[in-house]
C-alpha cells in the first residue's frame, strides 16, 4: 500500500495535522533596543541579520553583541546560544566577506563563547585596518595617476590626447610606477607601448 492509499483511508485526517499559525516579521521595523532588551539567544542572531542595524563598522555590531547581549544573557540562554552559534556564524560569514573567518571556522567553533566575540571582535578590527590601508594607497596611486597626466600635458601637448589619460588613469600601480620613472625621457610612442 503506497501513501496516498494510506491517507485516504484515515477518515479524520484533521487530528493528525499540525495545527499553527505563524507570523512573518519584517526584521528592519524591529528596534535594535528591543532585540537587545529580549536578553536571548535569538536576539543575537536576529540583531546580526537585521538589515539596517545602525553600526558603521562590523566590528561596532559585535562589540554591541558581546556587551549588551551576550555578556547579559541568563545562563539557559547561553547555553541555547552555544547550539545555535554556527547558524550566528554562518550569517556573520554572509554579511562580510572576512577571510579569517573561512580560515579559523573550526577554531571559533569550538571556543568559549565570550572569547569567541573577542576573537571576531579582532578579526573586524583588522579588516577594517586592512582596507585603510589599501584605500590610502589606492588614493595616493590616484594622485599620482593625476601628477603624471598633469606633467605629461605639459610635456606633450596636443599629442597628450583623452585615450592616453584614459589609459593612465585605468593603469595598475606597476605601470605608473615605470611611467613615472622616465616621466622627464619618455617618449609619446613609448608612453603608447608602456600603455598597451
Amino acid at each position: 500500500m503506497d501513501v496516498k492509499e494510506k491517507i485516504t483511508k484515515i477518515k479524520n485526517m484533521e487530528e493528525y495535522l499540525i495545527k499553527a499559525d505563524y507570523e512573518l516579521i519584517n526584521l528592519s521595523n524591529i528596534k535594535e533596543e528591543t532585540i537587545i532588551n529580549m536578553k536571548n539567544a535569538l536576539g543575537v542572531i536576529l540583531l546580526t541579520d537585521k538589515p539596517n542595524v545602525k553600526i558603521k563598522k562590523m566590528e561596532e555590531l559585535l562589540k554591541m553583541i558581546n556587551e549588551e547581549i551576550i555578556s547579559k544573557l541568563p545562563e539557559g540562554e547561553k547555553e541555547k546560544f552555544d547550539k545555535h552559534r554556527n547558524a550566528f556564524l554562518e550569517l556573520l560569514r554572509k554579511r562580510t566577506d572576512y577571510k579569517e573567518i573561512e580560515e579559523r571556522y573550526k577554531e571559533l567553533e569550538e571556543m568559549e563563547v565570550p572569547k569567541m566575540f573577542d576573537t571576531l571582535e579582532e578579526i573586524a578590527k583588522k579588516d577594517r585596518e586592512k582596507a585603510k590601508l589599501e584605500g590610502k594607497v589606492e588614493g595616493k596611486l590616484e594622485g599620482e595617476r593625476e601628477l603624471i597626466i598633469e606633467i605629461l600635458n605639459q610635456r606633450f601637448g596636443e599629442d597628450f590626447d583623452k585615450r592616453l589619460e584614459n589609459k593612465i588613469r585605468k593603469a595598475n600601480e606597476e605601470t605608473i610606477n615605470q611611467i613615472k620613472k622616465n616621466i622627464l625621457s619618455i617618449t609619446i610612442e613609448e608612453l603608447k607601448e608602456t600603455l598597451k
